[in-house]
């Protein structure tokens, strides 16, 4: 996934200044109070920039992080800045490599399966209108994020549009462009509260075709 400029900028700040704060004395401790202190501010901040980026907590660079931050170092809380800044060093490479944005998709797929989950307990209920507006939701989430995968522009362009960029990049058929527009509709009316313009069986259909999206474009 691609940095936001400031957070690639704090981070390199980070890195910069490790390399004054990880050096010991001849003795390879940090005696002096203020020098640690310094370092456990630096080690505050590195996990801070981590936990933006990996939002997730079973990210291995956020669980890296925490374990330096909460390791107790005493006079040798220097060695905690360097492990932390080498850490902050790969996560910089995996995002330009665009492995982070892998696991973002993935985690995303999951936290849409149990949101379409909730959707489908109110369809059950007999419950259209909550469930309209939950699948919808979704579905556009996930239709904007299959945009921004594909390099398309979405930000302020409408669903229909959206479906047809993607319909002509061919990652869209136009048996399921047409499925797609199903839900763009269910979509607009639940969040206008048009709740006759929709019925039960759109609902479903929004559902199912939003987990086929979620699981072909974003939990691969």
């Amino acid at each position: 996934m691609a940095l936001e400029d400031r957070v690639r900028t704090r981070i390199e700040d980070l890195i910069r200044d490790s390399n004054r704060l990880s050096a010991g004395n001849d003795h390879g401790q940090s005696v002096d109070e203020r020098r640690r202190g310094e370092c456990s501010a630096w080690l505050t901040s590195a996990q801070n920039v981590v936990h933006i980026v990996c939002q997730s907590p079973t990210s291995p660079y956020r669980q890296k992080a925490d374990a330096v931050v909460t390791k107790k170092w005493g006079y040798v809380i220097h060695d905690g800045v360097a492990e932390l800044s080498a850490v902050l060093t790969n996560l910089l490479r995996d995002a330009d490599a665009g492995l982070l944005a892998l696991v973002a998709d993935q985690a995303r797929a999951e936290t849409f399966d149990n949101f379409l989950d909730h959707a489908e307990a109110y369809i059950a209920e007999l419950r259209k209108n909550e469930a309209g507006v939950i699948a919808g939701v979704v579905f556009e989430d996930s239709l904007r994020r299959v945009c921004r995968k594909q390099s398309i522009a979405e930000k302020g362009i409408k669903l229909d549009q959206l479906i047809s960029e993607l319909t002509a990049k061919g990652s869209l058929s136009a048996v399921k462009a047409k499925r797609a527009r199903v839900a763009a509709h269910v979509r607009t009316k639940a969040s206008h509260a048009q709740w006759d313009e929709f019925d039960i069986s759109d609902v479903k259909a929004t559902i199912a075709f939003s987990r086929e999206l979620v699981a072909s474009h974003l939990d691969a």
